[in-house]
């Protein structure tokens, strides 16, 4: 690398240097090694050993994902947890090595920054990257239970991607098993936790499991949070989750305030390590918890894709009967790009940024999802893998990241196995997990989901849309301070995209293009001063109600 900072040459043990890092919420408080064999021994800069996340004893994903690594001066060891939803990158090239949860970390000690074209073109249609890919060709992330050994200048990766098996189950014992094996991860949480729980609550399926399990339990969280920006004025998700709270008895808590959307954009990319193009929109809950210390949070991440909530899996399921899996790639290209595209411009961030690779992007995700051929429901087993994986994990270790422990019940070893085993006949309806529900806790059964609800209409004069438009101003000029006049007139300029898809995408391609060392520690100090600039704990709260 170039631009590393000063490291001693050590042979045999190493200082004992250690980082223990329970939370990640920056890439300034990110441990990085950096290692570079030579003819002298081997010179190091950085934690000789760290241990991030939240690892149990015996490692249990349903209690906390983790990473870290051990130098012990003859060979680096690094490893993650079994399924790889714990993000740890390493960086390989020639007899050189360097770990960190944060790519920007590794980019400041002057990683080799050549993008990944392929790789990109893939984020550009899809939204996340695949396997181990990150924007950069020479970054990549560990797989799951993946294990790094690197010795005398030379580095293997190893990994274990499980495809399990059909289940013969019926659907009535699917229900019943989609009722046992999360009652007992939680069980497992609360008797390895016994200080204060926030629980993040929407108006879907996955929270409302974990509430209503948590007082099937005897254990109320100390308040369920839901984040919304419309003020009082309740929308459908505020209005399924204070149901649920009011008849529970359990004390709700309104992250309502208006935020700024260029902000919190710019924000999550940098907390998602440049490898998702959502979660902006969660940055209340994570300035909630940065400033709420000690309390531990539960995650619903993986109920949904094991319980198939996807109107399209049914088609999908099809066509990977038929081994069309060209095109299952190309109807998922299709389906992001008219989400987040304008009228009259289906073709997403890709037609954008990356015109020219389209075809070699198809065969990349088509190549990715075939490699789930002998799973019961390959799109299922690609999507957990893959954008469960790489995109939606970082909610638990980045957004959730400030919490003393999170717990994932959804991702315990019994239930990935279950969901990924079940015969696409029993979840086809897409109501298992409905049904599993209703009948756990039929006192709550007449509570409608969010879509049962109505949201009401917003002002159309609202002083936050000003002052959003004037902080998005001044945010693009900070994120582009080479071109602040450029950036500003881009922000306020009619684009293909709506508005924040082209605000991350322009963003993201502009940091990747002229990614540098010293533009990695500008962004590092960046991310920095916004997290320390912003709102934290009660002051993001606008209303409690309950106990």
């Amino acid at each position: 690398m170039t631009g590393s900072p000063p490291s001693s040459r050590i042979s045999g043990n190493a200082e004992a240097q250690v980082r223990r890092v329970a939370v990640m919420p920056c890439a300034a408080l990110a441990p990085v090694l950096h290692l570079r064999h030579g003819p002298a021994g081997v010179a190091l800069s950085g934690a000789a050993t760290a241990r991030l996340g939240h690892r149990p004893t015996p490692p249990d994903t349903a209690l906390g994902l983790h990473g870290g690594w051990d130098w012990d001066g003859r060979t680096l060891t690094a490893e993650v947890d079994a399924l790889g939803y714990f993000s740890l990158f390493y960086y390989s090239k020639g007899s050189e090595i360097a770990v960190s949860a944060s790519i920007l970390q590794l980019l400041a000690l002057g990683a080799d920054a050549e993008p990944d074209p392929v790789a990109l073109a893939v984020f550009h249609r899809i939204g996340h990257f695949l396997g181990e890919d990150t924007p950069f060709r020479h970054i990549k992330v560990l797989p799951p239970a993946g294990r790094l050994v690197w010795r005398d200048g030379v580095a293997s990766v190893s990994g274990n991607l499980p495809i399990p098996r059909e289940a013969g189950l019926s659907r009535s014992q699917a229900v019943e098993a989609f009722i046992e094996v999360p009652r007992a991860a939680i069980r497992r949480f609360l008797a390895d936790w016994d200080g204060p729980v926030v629980l993040p609550l929407s108006g879907g399926r996955d929270s409302r499991h974990i509430l209503l399990e948590m007082l099937h339990q005897g254990r109320k969280p100390d308040m369920a949070a839901t984040f919304h920006q419309g003020g009082q004025i309740l929308d459908r998700e505020v209005q399924a989750a204070r149901a649920l709270t009011e008849r529970g008895g359990v004390r709700h808590g309104l992250l309502g305030h208006p935020r700024r959307r260029l902000r919190d954009a710019l924000r999550a990319m940098l907390l998602t390590q440049f490898c998702a193009d959502e979660h902006a929109q969660m940055m209340p809950m994570h300035d909630y918890l940065s400033g709420t210390p000690g309390v531990a949070a539960l995650d619903g991440i993986g109920g949904d894709i094991l319980t198939n909530p996807d109107d399209s899996a049914a088609d999908f399921f099809d066509r990977a009967r038929q081994g069309d899996y060209d095109g299952i790639a190309r109807r998922l290209v299709a389906g992001h790009g008219s989400v987040i595209s304008r009228p009259g411009h289906p073709g997403g961030a890709g037609a954008i940024h990356s015109p020219d690779l389209e075809e070699a992007a198809i065969a990349r995700i088509a190549e990715a999802i075939r490699a789930f051929d002998a799973a019961p429901d390959p799109y299922q087993a690609f999507w957990f893998w893959n954008r469960t994986r790489r995109e939606i994990a970082f909610v638990s270790t980045g957004i959730l990241g400030p919490a003393a422990r999170v717990g994932c019940p959804f991702l315990s070893p019994e239930f990935v196995e279950l969901g990924l085993s079940l015969p696409f006949a029993v979840t086809r309806d897409q109501r298992l997990h409905d049904d599993a529900i209703a009948r756990a806790y039929p006192a709550f059964a007449d509570i409608p989901y969010a879509e049962g609800f109505r949201n009401p209409p917003l002002p159309r004069l609202r002083w936050a849309r000003m002052a959003n438009l004037l902080d998005g101003l001044r945010v693009a000029a900070m994120a582009q301070p080479d071109r602040p006049i450029g950036a500003m007139r881009q922000l306020l300029s009619r684009q293909p995209l709506h508005r924040k898809p082209a605000d991350i995408y322009r963003l993201h391609d502009h940091f990747v293009t002229t990614m540098t060392a010293d533009e990695a520690r500008r962004l590092i100090a960046l991310e920095d001063r916004l997290r320390s600039k912003a709102p934290k704990g009660e002051r993001v709260v606008t209303d409690v109600l309950g106990a």
